[in-house]
């Protein structure tokens, strides 16, 4: 049975080897008969292997030698036509005065492949690093803390609209997961004469970054680099891992941890970042991978003014302060790091008037590395 399969499969190979072997031949023999001036029965000749037979690399070919033929034979409009089927063939193909015709150059001027929208999945790992606007505390003194960085994760989706092959207007949704954690140098004599205290904060988020990115759009690798603000949103916030060491001259050193506490009450829902972030993609046929590099620095304070000693229902009670730890007002950072896939909506079509339009590169070198 195995055989059998193998014998059908090497059938099948050798079958189409020969049928693009052969239309390889009819190609040369279009282009033989463009060169001899006979361009009307160039279609003809070419018809039966665009319909099924042509690879995608020999169908800009053929496409190109009709558009001149048509051009030849002042027929703009199957000049056009034939054009457009080469953008389709090929939606990043950008013809060049120094290899092409110029007639058919300044025909391409008549057209875009530039995806409207193109949309992108994302995911990679982040950490957070809180900035204090002001420190709050029960104990009458100065603390000491230290920010320790913990990895979180996320996730999403977006889309660029893109103005012109390079700019693009850009909108995201995305998962995260942060953390950070807050601890005391272990022996300062600014916390009850040395006591140290950990806390570790996990939240979950929903970001909406929206920015504008500058990206080239030739070559196999194309870096990208972008600006912008979001919104975030703080749907929940947890304290984990309480660890309170008292070091008493009398009773020698004592150890507590506490259960977590839910601290979304204490957090403000709503909050805004920059953001700057740049990258590299990566052209596999079609589609593109990247790894992109982001930091989104805080503009809001996290921490509800009026919520600080009152529990999750809105009661108030000084016992909620653990440890006679107050949470501070304080900004948070995020830097991330993220992998992704692109896949491009290509949309060849005759260029609309744009106001864009002068942003656009004067492409007038050699075309992009494919």
């Amino acid at each position: 049975m195995s055989w059998r399969l193998l014998f059908i499969c090497l059938s099948i190979s050798s079958a189409t080897l020969a049928r693009q072997v052969n239309c390889e031949q009819i190609l040369i023999q279009a282009d033989d008969e463009f060169n001899a001036g006979r361009y009307y029965g160039i279609s003809s000749l070419l018809k039966p292997c665009l319909d099924n037979g042509f690879s995608s690399e020999q169908q800009v070919r053929a496409y190109l030698l009709l558009t001149q033929a048509y051009l030849i034979l002042d027929d703009p409009i199957a000049a056009e036509a034939s054009y457009l089927k080469l953008l389709k063939a090929d939606p990043e193909y950008v013809a060049n005065p120094a290899r092409d015709p110029i007639d058919v150059y300044y025909l391409s001027k008549k057209f875009t492949a530039t995806p409207i929208i193109t949309p992108h999945i994302r995911g990679g790992f982040n950490t957070s690093l809180p900035r204090i606007i002001h420190e709050l505390t029960v104990s009458g003194t100065e603390i000491d803390t230290r920010n320790v960085l913990k990895i979180g994760v996320q996730a999403g989706i977006g889309f660029d609209f893109n103005l012109t092959n390079n700019i693009s207007l850009c909108a995201e949704g995305n998962y995260a997961s942060k953390g950070f954690k807050r601890n005391t140098e272990k022996g300062s004599e600014k916390y009850f004469s040395g006591d140290n205290l950990s806390i570790t904060e996990r939240q979950n988020w929903f970001d909406v970054p929206l920015y504008i990115k500058y990206a080239d759009d030739s070559g196999k690798i194309r870096p990208f680099g972008y600006a912008g603000f979001a919104f975030n949103f703080l749907f929940s916030s947890r304290g984990n891992n309480w660890e309170y060491r008292n070091e008493s001259a009398t009773a020698g050193v004592v150890e507590i941890t506490d259960r977590p506490e839910n601290l979304t009450h204490k957090r403000k829902f709503l909050n805004r970042s920059l953001v700057f972030g740049g990258g590299a993609k990566y052209k596999v046929g079609k589609n593109f991978f990247y790894a992109d590099l982001r930091y989104m620095p805080g503009l809001s304070n996290l921490t509800k003014e009026t919520n600080i000693y009152y529990d999750d229902k809105g009661n108030f009670d000084p016992s909620v302060v653990k440890f006679a730890e107050v949470s501070d007002f304080f900004r948070l950072d995020n830097l991330s790091i993220s992998v992704g896939f692109i896949r491009p909506l290509y949309n060849p079509r005759k260029k609309a008037k744009s106001p864009f339009d002068f942003l656009n590169r004067n492409k007038q070198t050699t075309s992009p590395e494919k």
